[in-house]
């Protein structure tokens, strides 16, 4: 209950620490900085005392230590920041008289809070020593594990499901059997993998007690390996269990070792070996070396770790993923266990409730029986299943009846560090079903400090690691992936955030407030206002509060908000993303410490000049606002990583102006720490070019406005930039020529390129960007085809072609763009023939054809993309749609795309045709189009 907050007192004590060595100190900040040092020491020893306790239960003395350290803990990360708050930011000032004058007038102000910061540590110390009192009387009676031979306490849960019960997987199944008793010669090692509460032990337990399957080798033997294990003792355990299958004695010969026994044994045997649950592949490096590569045996691993799995398994193809059961096996299996009585029939009263807490569980067969099982002792009343559905959170909560799925989920929970904890709790903060963007996630996380730089890392790289280990873990579910493979938004599933609220209770993590009448009697650090949140009570703390989110924020709590910005000065996050604000809210940037600050999709007009305050700003999100000029005092903002702003206004189909960006008149020159920036406008003179010379931690660069003549200062500046990755570019108007083929040295780090305007040919460099993963060429009308040039490329996923040739005939030649998934072609007035010769783009997934009128008759070649699913049509020409109809003379070709969908503009709303082979008939629909 403690681990966190003291993690995160730890990191403020280093930020406060490293602010001193940089700083003047004075006689007065030399004894303070001693006592923050005392205030270290004190914090490393603690969280060493709460890791010796990890896991620790029954304790109720033990408890309340912890929620007294980690109130301290809080305490002590309070007065840290208001050091911090209270000492003059001296990259404030880009110049040193006014930097000096500041500075001085800073100290006359904020001189008597720092004096009596003294105080307030004096008042920690005190709790301090009672905390250590409490603990020598806790040891005594408690000593707890030793240092050198501490172990965790092991939540074991008993599977719920039964052999008989297992439903679902079927396809899996199959060939997961098929695989265990193939014949194949020599060691073959089988990986089943999936979230906690997949069925992943049921699956194979279902497989391995079938007398038809042990039968055909001669020893068999099933270990739980869990997260804390001594080898020695699972080799003994795996020995026992090999002899007892061939009822044989257990070996006594204490000259030989566990592992040279078990080796023994083994030897010139066929066995099959089950082990049940690893959690690190360093496990398995300790477990491999034991079984030999004998004749025709079998291992099988389960895991939550799709990492562990692709090392334990023999090759790819022997991972076995269960992410959930489909729905009619879930709901099959939920009837089975909560209307025994009833030869698993819902009763029609009952059915709009049972599909609703059905739909919680989210193919969990784990969950769907626990819940099942609840439900079958409850009375068949409507309203009674409507009320355990609406509750359904709090029922999975410690000591409650559904406490067996909160089990399921403690242990990969228990297995996290600090930071991918505070990583893994802060999806508390979005409501049911809510998937949060990639980057988005990333910026908060980095913000929060869960991740640092380090090594040769940025922050936001080592965040990007910690949401791949959460999602490898399979503790977080990716709603959507990009073509490049990395994920797109991320949620959690609906159970395991009823779990991870009631962990944030415990660590008194998160405060969310869905109601008007939410109360909340502890110190809040982070929160996340929803919905239905129409107003804030007036009696609880906001003081202390770090993060707040407003997530449907309505107008009749703006007061509110208002109220807790004046309350809150040690504010790092502020997320007022699709708030209903017209106007920048001017008590914001009285929040010096602010670290993240997003007013996305708001309806705000202008940024303050006052914006300079926030010295500590690191990221500034204006996407979809209607600011179109920053304040020159943003180039005070010394600390930005990121600064986005722009507004896409797309009406039907994309534009040439459907993206506006924004003037920046300042020096951004001095924004050395920018990673992002987009979307700027160029003025004519360029004047802003010179300026991002010096910004050579960019990676993500967008400008519009270019002219012809800025073509040397745009060159100059771009190979500065050894760190881009997402380079965009856009001319001044749809004429204007988009000089790029002066760049002689583009940087090789671009991963994503988007050239808007004219261009007299594709440049040469283009086809040396080896990893270039996607490309847009939009309104070039080039004279040649830029296929040639692009099909090099060898690690190209999207490719977005806009208007940009306007030649007859598109050809993709033989073995080109071998890694292509997703192909747009939009906007070709002259075009009429496509062709995919064979062996072209064999990973394309998606294929989007847009307004181009002349073309009538289908991709010549279509029928040789087997990977194909998705083929979308805008706007085409009546005769194409006509051919790709049941019956049409191009329907063949087509017959082996699942999804294929035709567009047509009515009346500035779209109607849709389905062409799937699965609907015949037509459908319409009203919508605009996004």
């Amino acid at each position: 209950m403690a681990e966190l907050a003291v993690t995160a007192a730890l990191s403020s004590v280093q930020i406060v620490l490293t602010f001193f060595q940089i700083a003047r100190s004075s006689n007065h900040r030399r004894d303070l900085q001693n006592e923050i040092v005392e205030l270290k020491r004190w914090l490393k020893a603690i969280k060493a005392f709460i890791e010796d306790h990890d896991g620790s239960e029954g304790s109720s003395t033990l408890q309340n230590q912890m929620e007294d350290i980690r109130d301290v803990a809080y305490d002590i990360e309070d007065v840290l920041d208001e050091i911090v708050l209270h000492s003059p930011p001296y990259t404030f000032h880009n110049h040193e008289i006014t930097r000096q004058l500041h500075n001085i007038a800073h100290n006359l102000y904020h001189g008597f809070p720092l004096q009596g910061i003294s105080d307030k540590i004096a008042t920690i110390k005190e709790k301090i020593e009672d905390i250590k009192s409490q603990r020598k009387t806790f040891r005594d009676s408690y000593p707890g594990p030793s240092s050198s031979s501490r172990t965790r306490v092991q939540h074991r849960v008993s599977p719920l499901l039964l052999d008989d019960e297992m439903v679902g997987y079927e396809e899996p199944k199959k060939k997961f059997i098929h695989r265990l008793v193939d014949g194949q010669k020599g060691l073959v090692r089988l990986a089943v993998v999936g979230p906690g509460g997949s069925g992943k032990t049921t699956f194979v337990k279902n497989v391995f007690w079938k007398r038809g399957i042990r039968g055909r080798f001669d020893c068999h033997a099933w270990v739980h390996v869990s997260q804390h294990f001594n080898v020695e003792e699972l080799f003994i355990n795996m020995l026992k269990q090999f002899c007892y299958s061939r009822k044989e004695p257990y070996p006594i010969d204490d000259s030989l070792s566990p592992l040279a026994k078990l080796q023994n044994y083994l030897a010139g045997k066929k066995f099959v070996l089950v082990l049940d649950d690893i959690w690190r592949k360093e496990h398995w490096d300790d477990i491999k070396a034991a079984f030999p590569n004998a004749f025709g045996c079998r291992i099988v691993v389960t895991t939550t770790s799709s990492t562990v799995a692709s090392v334990c398994a023999s090759s790819s193809d022997l991972v076995y993923s269960l992410n959930g059961l489909e729905w009619l096996e879930g709901w099959k299996l939920f009837c089975r266990n909560a209307f025994p009585d009833s030869n698993g029939e819902c009763p029609s009263e009952l059915k709009d409730s049972s599909v609703k807490i059905v739909k919680r569980c989210e193919g969990l067969p784990f969950a769907i029986v626990a819940v099942g099982g609840v439900l079958a002792q409850k009375a068949r009343l409507p309203n009674e299943w409507e009320r355990f559905h609406n509750s359904l959170g709090y029922e999975i909560g410690s000591g409650s009846k559904l406490s067996v799925i909160s089990n399921v989920l403690l242990p990969g929970y228990m297995d996290l560090s600090s930071n991918l904890k505070s990583c893994f709790l802060y999806f508390s903060i979005f409501p049911e079903d809510y998937s949060v963007k990639r980057g988005r996630l990333i910026r908060l996380w980095v913000a929060e400090r869960f991740a640092t730089a380090r090594d040769e890392k940025t922050a936001e790289e080592i965040a990007e690691d910690y949401l791949d280990e959460l999602i490898q873990r399979n503790l977080v579910h990716v709603s959507n992936w990009d073509f490049d493979g990395r994920p797109r938004s991320i949620r959690v599933l609906n159970l395991v955030l009823k779990f991870i609220i009631q962990k944030c209770k415990d660590e008194n993590f998160t405060s969310i407030f869905r109601r008007a009448n939410t109360c909340q009697s502890q110190k809040i650090r982070r929160l996340s206002i929803h919905n239905d949140c129409t107003h804030l009570p007036q009696n609880s703390d906001f003081q202390g509060v770090r993060s707040m989110f407003l997530l449907g924020l309505i107008e009749s709590s703006l007061p509110d908000f208002e109220r807790i910005l004046r309350k809150s000065k040690l504010q790092k996050v502020l997320d007022l993303q699709e708030a209903p604000l017209a106007e920048f809210p001017e008590d914001i940037t009285n929040l010096t410490l602010l670290r993240y600050l997003s007013l996305r999709d708001t309806k705000i007009t202008k940024i303050p000049s006052s914006i300079k305050k926030l010295s500590y700003l690191e990221t500034l999100d204006l996407r979809q606002t209607d600011i179109t000029e920053l304040p020159k005092e943003i180039s005070y903002l010394h600390n930005l990583c990121h600064l986005f702003a722009y507004k896409y206004n797309v009406i039907n189909f994309v534009v040439f102006d459907s993206v506006r960006g924004v003037k920046i008149p300042g020096e951004i020159g001095t924004l050395t720490n920018l990673q992002d920036l987009s979307l700027v406008i160029v003025d004519a003179k360029g004047r802003i070019l010179e300026h991002l010379k010096k910004l050579s931690q960019l990676r993500k660069l967008g400008l519009t406005g270019l002219l012809a003549k800025h073509v040397e200062a745009l060159s100059a500046s771009v190979e500065q930039m050894k760190n881009i990755r997402t380079l965009d570019l856009c001319s001044a108007s749809k004429a204007e020529y988009l000089e790029v083929r002066a760049l002689e040295n583009p940087p090789h780090t671009l991963q994503r390129l988007y050239l808007k305007g004219r261009l007299g040919e594709l440049p040469r460099w283009i086809s040396s960007l080896n990893n270039l993963l996607r490309i847009g060429l939009k309104w070039s009308k080039m004279k040649k085809s830029p296929l040639p040039a692009l099909a090099p490329l060898p690690n190209l996923v999207q490719l977005q072609l806009v208007d940009c040739y306007i030649g007859e005939e598109l050809i993709f030649e033989a073995e080109c763009f071998k890694k292509l998934k997703n192909l747009e072609i939009e906007e070709f007035s002259t075009l009429h023939t496509i062709v995919i010769q064979h062996g072209a783009m064999p990973d394309l997934k998606e294929i989007s054809l847009r307004k181009c009128p002349e073309l009538r008759m289908f991709p010549l070649g279509i029928h040789n993309l087997a990977k194909i699913e998705e083929l979308t049509l805008y706007d085409m020409a009546k005769e194409f749609i006509a051919r790709l109809r049941r019956n049409g003379e191009d329907r063949e070709m087509v017959s082996h795309i699942p999804v294929i969908h035709s567009f047509t503009l009515k009346n500035r709303s779209w109607s849709l045709e389905n062409l799937s082979d699965s609907f015949s008939s037509r459908s319409s629909r009203n919508s605009v189009f996004q």
